[in-house]
């Protein structure tokens, strides 16, 4: 079983993916059963092309890919410069099918049509990619989630476009423009989920006693302001001043059914705003009460540690054949203030593993077994060999 990846700055469309294609034929020796395929919006009006090439000279089983603000593969991540990357994977005992979701009216209301009809316990991963301007996230997750029950479901959101139909994304299939497209992988390979928010909860977490759409409006049956800053009071001087830079957040516990809360546990969101007069707290998510929170915070060290300590934990799960890595536009150099970070890590942990993705307009990847919708955050397929 391998993977292999190869990548180009060369603004030349036809050279730069008959070059990689030739790269990726010669490492394979046979015809992949997946192919990704990720690119800059510098390419974006090459897309026909790309995908013709790539169908033509390597014949892959299934193919997704889509434009990304910047691209990872190999040991690089590319930004603000034309770029493309292209992944591929011979798995024998495996079967991979692409599918395309439409955005349609029935029966009076919006709906995602085109659904793959797999049965539940036949899918060991699942693959997305999705245009953020004609997809609505709840229907997307909504259906993820319903029709791929139990399985690890990975992907982002494409970006470097302005508005709607300006994302482009590709299938074995076709070119689309809206909608999401993906892939479901069954069989011998093993898809293994890392979803890294980035964040590092403080303080002590919070039962929401009144709330209402995305507003935590008490918490504890206090205001939720005033038990933040209660908590601030007690908080390390670094932490104070993330909070008041604008790094807070607020984790949400997935399952509540739980005691105990860990790192993984919480759905991040981003605090959006305070109300001084209300002491209310907007979020970037839907509350109600009985929810319990955390408050968190996010900086470039404690980023870079979550990923490291998940990655820690991926290394005792057995060699990897190669991953997919879909992070969000927020982070990158800018962020870290180094190059190449979160392709770094994975080799560091994992080896020299055969690396692609991009950087998202917002990332999916499973959180307490269900997939969401995050931000700011790393969500990694890590690829393994199921019948070692």
């Amino acid at each position: 079983m391998k993977c292999a990846v190869t990548t180009t700055t060369n603004p030349d469309v036809v050279a730069a993916i008959d070059g990689l294609c030739d790269e990726i034929a010669a490492r394979l020796g046979s015809a992949p059963q997946l192919a990704t395929l990720f690119f800059t919006p510098h390419h974006a009006e090459d897309a026909t092309v790309l995908r013709e090439r790539v169908m033509e000279r390597l014949g892959p089983a299934a193919l997704i890919g889509c434009t990304g603000a910047g691209i990872i593969g190999g040991d690089a991540e590319i930004e603000s410069q034309t770029g493309l990357t292209l992944w591929a994977a011979s798995w024998p005992d495996t079967r991979v099918e692409s599918f395309a979701l439409n955005v349609e009216q029935v029966n009076g209301e919006v709906a995602l049509t085109g659904w793959p009809d797999i049965p539940p316990g036949d899918q060991a991963g699942v693959l997305v990619l999705a245009d953020p301007y004609s997809t609505p996230p709840d229907l997307l997750l909504d259906g993820l989630n319903e029709h791929f029950p139990n399985a690890p479901i990975v992907g982002g959101m494409a970006s470097g476009g302005r508005g709607p139909m300006e994302a482009r994304m590709v299938t074995d299939a076709g070119l689309v423009k809206h909608g999401a497209v993906g892939v479901v992988i069954r069989g011998r390979v093993r898809l293994d989920p890392v979803v890294s928010q980035g964040c590092r909860p403080i303080g002590n977490h919070f039962v929401i006693t009144k709330g209402r759409r995305n507003v935590i409006q008490s918490l504890g049956g206090k205001p939720a302001f005033g038990q933040l800053m209660s908590m601030l009071d007690e908080a390390e001087a670094h932490d104070r001043e993330l909070v008041q830079g604008g790094a807070v957040h607020v984790g949400r516990v997935v399952d509540e059914r739980k005691s105990v809360f860990e790192q993984g546990d919480f759905l991040v969101r981003h605090v959006m705003g305070v109300d001084r007069d209300s002491q209310a707290i907007a979020i970037s998510d839907r509350v109600r009460p009985g929810q319990t929170i955390q408050f968190m915070v996010r900086d470039a060290d404690t980023a870079s540690e979550e990923l490291k300590s998940l990655l820690a934990l991926e290394t005792e799960r057995g060699p990897a054949l190669g991953s997919l890595i879909f992070s969000c536009a927020g982070r990158g150099q800018t962020f870290f203030e180094r190059p190449n970070h979160d392709v770094g890590e994975v080799h560091t942990a994992l080896g020299d593993i055969s690396t692609a993705g991009f950087f998202c307009a917002g990332e999916i990847g499973p959180v307490g077994g269900e997939a969401f919708l995050h931000g700011f955050t790393a969500s990694i397929a890590v690829f393994r060999d199921g019948g070692a």
